[in-house]
């Protein structure tokens, strides 16, 4: 992770076997993160706090291969890292089952219906159904959030236990996107405990001001593998006391397909559950 400066928090190959592969790692998360923008050796060397001979090297070998691509004198993301996740999304059953039956969901296939997985301490995107409410999201497929502030997240972490969830939160500071964002870990505890006794999460404008989500675990089938979470967003005027229910029925419906695709009768799908 980078701090509000862009700089790395701590040494990019610190205790890694190949710290070659680990400084490429590190300089394509950079340019990930960079909206699109170019960047240079020099600016790349500064971010990361290594030498600029050693980061233009890298950049040259991954501009050979096709992961970055040149612009100018600086570098951006290359068509093969496309090429790689449209690869890896086809192998996940998961990513194509979610398109199917968000198509279904009687109400929240109208809203932005999205897919994400939990790794440590932030989310990764790995799907998204446009429905016919555009909002603006900074969830993009491929990008990762902090968990705490966002609704799959809450779900995700809220089928983890405390201890562990403290274990991962130690020592560092949550990130605050809004004024509305959680704060501190206890606030992130007592958030999840009423999350699991509800049994969906929120994030009431903790992302994005003026925009709402509801959000609901997906376990994992094989070990090791996930909490996943789907969660539904929306404008915040659109989520009335007669639609938010409809919403969070439609999530329950969700995670059960997606759960355990072939426990679910097709005529199930296209009514919402109860309760």
């Amino acid at each position: 992770m980078t701090d509000a400066a862009g700089v790395i928090d701590e040494p990019v190959e610190s205790e890694s076997l190949a710290p070659a592969v680990t400084r490429a790692g590190a300089i394509l998360d950079l340019l990930a993160e960079n909206g699109g923008q170019a960047a240079g050796p020099s600016e790349l060397a500064r971010r990361l706090g290594l030498p600029k001979s050693s980061i233009a090297n890298i950049c040259n070998a991954l501009a050979d291969v096709g992961l970055v691509r040149r612009i100018g004198t600086g570098f951006a993301l290359g068509r093969k890292l496309a090429e790689l996740g449209g690869a890896y999304l086809a192998s996940v059953d998961l990513v194509q089952e979610f398109y199917e039956a968000c198509a279904e969901l009687p109400t929240g296939s109208e809203e932005t219906v999205q897919l994400a997985v939990l790794d440590d301490t932030e989310m990764t995107y790995l799907a998204r159904h446009d429905g016919k409410q555009p909002v603006r999201l900074t969830s993009q497929i491929g990008r990762r959030l902090p968990a705490s502030v966002t609704a799959t997240g809450k779900a995700a972490l809220a089928s983890i236990d405390e201890a562990e969830i403290r274990r991962r939160f130690h020592g560092r500071e949550l990130p605050t996107l809004t004024s509305r964002s959680l704060a501190t870990v206890d606030a992130l505890v007592t958030e999840l405990a009423a999350v699991r006794e509800r049994g969906y999460a929120m994030d009431d404008e903790e992302t994005v001001e003026g925009v709402v989500c509801f959000g609901i675990a997906i376990p994992g089938r094989r070990p090791g593998e996930g909490p996943y979470a789907a969660s539904i967003t929306l404008l915040k005027v659109r989520a009335t006391a007669e639609r938010v229910p409809a919403l969070v029925d439609d999530l329950r419906l969700l995670s059960q397909r997606m759960s355990d695709p072939l426990h679910v009768e097709p005529s199930v799908a296209s009514t919402p559950i109860g309760g």
